[in-house]
Order: C-alpha cells, then structure tokens, then sequence
C-alpha cells in the first residue's frame, strides 16, 4: 500500500514539473509573439532613452518610404515625443507601448532634439518586413537554450535536492528574463515590469546557487544571510510590478546578481577550495566567457580600432553564444552524474565553443579589414585568402582546443596513445605477480593521477585479491559478492552514493569505487579493475576509461602468461620428479631382469653345453642311448631357455588392467608433444626439433585409458627424438578410418577406428630389424654362437597398451630418411564392461586393413 501511495505521489510530481516546464515556455513564447507579431514596425530603432540608434535597410524593397522619410530622422537624434506619447510618460509609465495604434503607411508626428535644437516632423511608419521580424526571433531566440537547460535539469537529473532546485530556477529565471527583457524597450504586454521585476528574483537565487554550485562557500552563514535575501527580493519585485521604484533601479540588481556571482566564482579559484571546487568553478568562467566574449569583443574592439561594427551579424553570433551558458552550468557540477552522457556532452561544448571563437575571430579580421579593403576586385581576394586561412587553420587548430577543454574539464592533459606504447612495452617483462603490481602501481596510476586503484582475480564464482593501492582491502574477506556486482556495471563511472542519497554502511565502505574494468582473455573473465580517488575531482571521461579497458586487455594477456608459466614449472618440475624416478624403476627393472636371466640362464647354459659336448663327443665316448637320452636333455633344456625368453620379452601377451573415460587423441597428442617439447629442451636440442600436429575434424571419441595411452605417445614421440640425432620435423597424424580385427579364434569384422602416426626424419630401421625393434629381449643366431641383445622397454609397452585397447600397431622405416609409428584404436559406443572394478580386454592377433 505505502510503494503504491509512493508511486502515485511520484507521478503526481512529475506531473506539476511538466506543467512548470511548459508554463515557462508558454510564458516566453508569448514575450517572442507578442514582440515580432504586436509591436508596431516603425523602421526606426532606438534606445530607452528614445535615442536614434539606426533605420531599417529597406530602400531597396521599400523606395517610397525611404524617399518620405528621407532627412526626417538622423542618427543621434533625441525623441521628445512620439504621436501623443511623452519620454517621460514612457519611463513612468512601463506599459505604454511607443507607435502604437499606427499601421504601415501612417505619419506619425514627432517631436525631437537634434543639436540642443527642438525640432518637429513627421515619420511614416513602415509596417512588418521579412528582414525585420527575422531579427526580431534571433533577439528571442537566447531564451530557449535556458529553457530547455532548465527542464533537462528538471526532468532528467539526480538527486532532487537544492543544488536541483537552483539550477532550475537558474536557467528558467534566466529564459523568462531573456524574453521579457527583448521586448522589453516597447513595452509590450508588460514586457518591461516582468523584467525589473525578475531582475530581483535573479539576485537571490544567483547567489544562492553560486554559494552552493560547485561546491559549498559560507556554510555557516547561509542561514543567516540568504532568508532576509529571499524576502527582500519578493518585496522589491512585487514594487517593480506596481511601478513604486526608480525606472533605472533594476540595474542595482542585475550588477549585484552578474557581479556577485563571478565573485563567488573567482573566490574557489584564489581560497583554500578542493580541486574538484577550483576545477568546477573553471569550467563555469569558461562558460560564461564563450558566452558573453564575443558580445563584448565585437562590440569594443571595432571601436577601439574605429571601425564599424558587423550590425547584425553580432547579434547573431552572440545569439549563438550565449546558448553555451546554461549548458557549461549544468555540466561543471553534474559532470559525474551524466553517465555515457558525460562525453557527449564534452564533445558538444567543446565544439560549439571552438565556433564561437573561432567565427568571433573570423569577424573581427572582416570587419578591420574591411575598413581598409575597398570592395574592388582585390577585396574579394582578401576574402578569399582570409576564408582559406581559417578554414584551413581550423583543421589544425580544432584538436589543441579540444586538448585546452579536456584540460579544464578534467583537470589532466595527457596522451593516451604514449601511455598505452609505454605500457605495451613494459608488459612483457612482468612475468611475475611484482613485477605486474609494481607495473600498474608505479607507471599506469601516476600517469593518469590515480590515488586508488584495486585488482581483484575471478574464478569459479570466488574473488581473490591480487593487490590494492591507496586503498586497505582485506584479502581474508569474501568480496565474491561485490566483485559480482562490480562485474554487473563495468565501464561506467560510478558517481559517490552520497551524492545520490543515503548510502548504507556496508555501501559506504565500497563507495571508494568509481570505475570498474573487466580483464579479460577471449571470453573469459579473469577479474575486475577497480579504480578510486583520481586528481583533481576523482571523474574518469570516456576516453579514459576507453584507455583503461584497453590496458585491462594486455593485464588480461599478462595474467594468462604467468598462469601458463607457472603450470608449466609444476608440470615440467612434476615430468623431471616422473623422470628420475623412471629412469630410477627402468634401473632397478633392468637390474632385476639380468639378475634373473643370469640365475635362470646361466645353470641352464652350463647344462645345454655339457650336453653338446656329450652330443659332439668331446667329453668321451656315449653309447646310442646315451645319445638318445643326452638329445632329449638338450631338447628339453632348448625348450626352457625359450620359455625364460619369452617370460622375459613379454611374448606371454599380457593381461593389461584398464581405466575406460572418453578421450579425445588430439588433446592427448598436445599433451605429449608439449613433454617433447620440454625434454628436447632440457637436452639443449630445443632448436634441431620441429613438432607438427595434422589431425582431422570431427574426430570421435574413444574409451580408454588416458594415462597409459599418453604412455604410448610418450615412447613413440622419445624413440623419435632418441633416433633422431641430427633433429628435424617429427609429424603426428590422426585421421578416422575403418580396419577389419582379427581375433584369435581367425574372426574378423570391419569397425570404424582412429588411426595415428608419428614419423621423423631420423637414421631408419634396418628392413630385416623391423620384427625384432617390439622386443625387450631377442636372439641373434650366428654360424656358430647364440646370443642375446636389446633395443629397449618402451616399444614393448606401448605395443601392449595398444593392443589391451584393442587396437594394433606396426611400424614402416627407410634406412637413412626415417621411421613412421602406426597404431589404430577402434571406437565404442560404450566402454567395455568387466568385472572386479577393472576393465580387461584380450589382445587381438596382427590386423588387416580393410
């Protein structure tokens, strides 16, 4: 019930805030009709003191009337009396319109002092013409930008506070003046009361807003100084609208208005005010120069050099300026809270403020050279030259100006594309945590005067601290959540909570925050970049924070290095603790089988040899039974020796217990070569070795165990490498196929397999060595002898990890161009099911290719 009376009083504010808005534009819109559509057009300008200023140029479209009123009025001329109007009924009474009553084509009677002289005549008034009623909007048109400065203030901004409510009533106050006051020397519709009488509103509210924007000035003295302010200015105002005060006492208002504001304004500059005051206040002197410079420049400097003055074109030119004033209020003290907003708005000012100087210059060399430049065919190549001169320069001149504002807007001036060369350089040698941190704290913080910044690393849904600068963070509390939500508006500067409204204690103690930035890798997020207090005013632009997620990136890339870096030192200190102890059970292994061998083989030569003696007579004659029985001796003993070969040379076929998983062989092959990779370099032969991986798409899955068939990758990949001694390219291939399985009872059927070969470019096999290289043991037989030799275990294994997954292996060589592994691995649906909590499969007969 309280969120639905809440909503509904909202709407109902909003509402009103509409109904202002457009009562204000109302209002001045009727100022501007009444003055281009109501007040006479007589053809004649002057002042409130009714003095001549200047006749409309209509000669050319209005012959008749400017030969009439030809030597009527001059320039300088002083009105006594216009029809029945007297000057001092006009300044008595400020409802009383000069003219009015007559229409184009009347004679008017005029009295007026010309040379201490009264005179009498006549003027014909002129009526409304194009030219006229155009420069009579242009003189209307300043409103608007204040109005509508206003109502995005009204509208649009956050928090509604004072500060709210004065810039407000700033920007309206200031419209209504402006319309009033255009139209205010013919006193139509009242037009000059509202003025007097707005005058004294703006005194106060000036003030006000100039006590409390950019930051606050007399806290103590406000109360005390400002309520009596209010009150008198309502007094004074409410006399201007019944004509009891001075006609020329207003003025009293707007100098104290104009002047105490720009006193308040000047004061942050010289007063022990924050840098976010001084830089704040700067931005609204800069204002209120583009504004009203070149008003005051075109009007004094042709003077000071007695030349004439561009007539309307300065009134169009200050026209155009004067809208920059509402706008550089709105965005010096609200420039944090503008969001995405807060560039736009930048680049807009910056521009508009680069044409008000730089067409202000463009007239001041027209209008001084045009007194020396008669129009002859040479005044056109001056104006040439001078057009081409600006436009050109305006080229070049257009980014220092923007460098010039970014400066006073943001208190920095510093190039971002050296800060990101200089970092670029940098990031390569920070390979390790400190040297990152100092990176980031010693080189990217100074560089763009950041006091506060914090990295926080982000994985599986937990935040871990990596460093924090000007800011204590403990990294014993879980800040998961924060960091979330951190991640939830990154890029955004983040205005003080404070600012906006009450913040919690919980928010407050992470309000030092003001800009987040992802770092991240491809898609992964790796964590957050925070940032906080930056000099002068702690505000990050868009261009700064386009900067930063930029250098977030290559931190990204850094982190991912020294990740990477250290997996590798644990899985190549891990592969070097593997290796010794393999090197130290292959030691203890081989020690083992000869010391078998010696104790089986050694009694059983010793009884084959007697037994050749007896059998070759050497040791005596043997009768033929003895023969006989000394034969079936050497036989048996032959037999033994076999089986002891085989027991040792693993031809048993062994039972290999397996683990079933889903493989996929290229990852597994990535894997082995990068163990290749490390051991080539360990053996100082990094740069004689090139490994190539050539594998297909879409390659299935096997099952199987992962860690002996990398067993099988690692054996093919070291025999390349040990049978390699001059290096070279060592290629591994996976590509699908289909073989036909020969089981041992002579059955076949054709299943779809995976087939992979390593090839090198070493010294070969010998073609008739082919069959033997699977041995860990084999005989050579000689004329005369019989002895035993080796090539080493690892091919034996990895022929008997192959075939306990059912698969088959073979190898083809040339001597001298090299050696190529293959071995085929059918693929499953499912994994093999056994039971006792192992997976076993019988080792299959030699294969054929389908």
């Amino acid at each position: 019930m309280s969120n639905h009376v809440e909503s509904m009083s909202v709407r109902r504010m909003d509402t009103l805030l509409v109904i202002l808005a457009v009562g204000v534009l109302f209002l001045c819109l009727w100022y501007a009709f009444a003055y281009v559509f109501l007040v006479p057009y007589a053809g004649v300008d002057f002042d409130a003191q009714w003095l001549v200023l200047a006749f409309d140029d209509a000669c050319g479209t209005h012959p008749a009337w400017c030969a009439a009123n030809r030597d009527s009025l001059r320039i300088g001329d002083q009105l006594l009396v216009i029809g029945n109007i007297t000057h001092e009924e006009y300044m008595y009474d400020r409802t009383v319109v000069p003219f009015a009553g007559y229409k184009a084509g009347d004679w008017v009677p005029i009295k007026l002092m010309r040379d201490g002289v009264v005179l009498e005549t006549r003027w014909q008034m002129l009526g409304p013409t194009p030219a006229r009623q155009l420069v009579r909007w242009s003189l209307m048109l300043p409103f608007f930008p204040f109005w509508l400065a206003g109502t995005l203030v009204l509208l649009f901004l956050r928090p509604r506070d004072t500060r709210w409510q004065l810039l407000v009533a700033f920007n309206y106050l200031t419209a209504i003046w402006w319309a009033a006051g255009a139209a205010s020397s013919t006193q139509v519709a009242a037009s000059s009361l509202v003025l007097h009488a707005v005058t004294w509103w703006l005194v106060p509210v000036y003030l006000h807003l100039h006590l409390l924007v950019p930051t606050p000035l007399l806290t103590r003295h406000r109360r005390y100084l400002l309520p009596p302010l209010y009150i008198l200015a309502v007094i004074l105002a409410i006399l201007e609208l019944n004509q009891a005060l001075p006609p020329k006492l207003f003025y009293v208002g707007m100098f104290l208005a104009s002047i105490g504001s720009l006193g308040l304004l000047f004061a942050r500059l010289f007063l022990r005010a924050s840098p976010l005051a001084r830089l704040a206040a700067g931005q609204m002197l800069a204002g209120i120069a583009f504004a009203f410079g070149p008003g005051i420049v075109l009007w004094i400097v042709p003077g000071l050099l007695q030349a004439p003055q561009s007539g309307m074109l300065n009134v169009y030119l200050m026209t155009f300026a004067a809208s920059l004033l509402p706008f550089f209020y709105i965005y010096a003290p609200y420039k944090r809270l503008l969001g995405d907003l807060e560039f736009r708005a930048n680049r807009a000012l910056s521009l508009f403020s680069f044409l008000v100087v730089y067409l202000t210059a463009f007239v001041v060399v027209f209008v001084v050279g045009a007194q020396r430049v008669s129009f002859t065919p040479a005044s056109l190549g001056f104006a040439l030259t001078v057009s081409m001169f600006f436009v050109v320069g305006g080229l070049f001149l257009r980014a220092p100006f923007q460098r010039l504002l970014d400066r006073l807007a943001y208190g920095t001036d510093h190039n971002p594309d050296d800060i990101l060369r200089a970092f670029t350089n940098e990031i390569p040698r920070a390979l390790n945590r400190d040297a990152l941190v100092r990176l980031l704290t010693r080189e990217v913080g100074p560089s763009l005067l950041i006091r506060q910044s914090a990295l926080y690393l982000w994985k599986d849904g937990q935040a871990t601290l990596f460093y924090a600068d000007g800011v204590a963070l403990d990294p014993e509390v879980d800040a998961s959540e924060q960091v979330r939500q951190w991640l939830a508006g990154v890029k955004r500067y983040r205005p003080p909570q404070s600012e906006l409204g009450e913040v919690s204690p919980e928010e407050q103690e992470m309000d030092w925050v003001r800009l987040a930035v992802p770092v991240e890798v491809g898609d992964t997020v790796l964590g957050v970049w925070l940032f906080g207090r930056r000099d002068p005013d702690d505000f990050y632009p868009k261009p700064d924070i386009e900067l930063l997620a930029t250098l977030a990136n290559q931190v990204g890339v850094a982190l991912e290095t020294m990740r990477l870096i250290e997996d590798l030192r644990q899985h190549a200190s891990a592969l070097e603790k593997a290796y010794g102890e393999l090197k130290e059970l292959d030691r203890l292994k081989d020690e083992f089988i000869q010391n078998v061998s010696h104790e089986l083989r050694t009694p059983l030569a010793v009884i084959r040899g007697y037994t050749d003696l007896f059998l070759e007579g050497l040791l005596g004659e043997i009768s033929a039974e003895q023969r006989q029985a000394f034969q079936v001796v050497s036989d048996r003993v032959d037999a033994l020796i076999r089986l002891v070969n085989d027991i040792l040379s693993f031809q048993q076929g062994p039972m290999i217990p397996l683990v079933r998983e889903p493989i996929y062989l290229v990852e597994l092959a990535q894997f082995s070569i990068r163990n290749a990779e490390i051991l080539v370099q360990k053996m100082g032969r990094k740069e004689k070795f090139q490994f190539v991986l050539e594998a297909s798409d879409d390659l299935p899955v096997i099952w199987g165990d992962y860690n002996r068939l990398g067993q099988v990758f690692d054996n093919l990949l070291g025999n390349a490498i040990k049978f390699s001694p001059e290096g070279g390219t060592i290629t591994v291939r996976i590509r699908p196929c289909t073989y036909q399985f020969i089981s041992q009872l002579g059955e076949g059927s054709h299943q779809q397999a995976i087939e992979v070969t390593i090839s090198d470019q070493g010294i070969g096999i010998p073609p008739d060595q082919i069959h033997r290289i699977w041995e860990r043991f084999y005989q050579v037989d000689g004329s005369s002898t019989r002895r035993f030799g080796g090539t080493g275990i690892g091919l034996a294994i990895a022929r008997n990890i192959v075939q306990a997954h059912g698969g088959a292996i073979w190898a083809e060589s040339e001597v001298g161009v090299g050696s190529t592994f293959h071995f085929v691995l059918p693929v499953q649906e499912l994994p093999v099911s056994s039971e006792g909590g192992g997976t076993y499969r019988n080792v299959p007969t030699p294969y054929q290719e389908a």
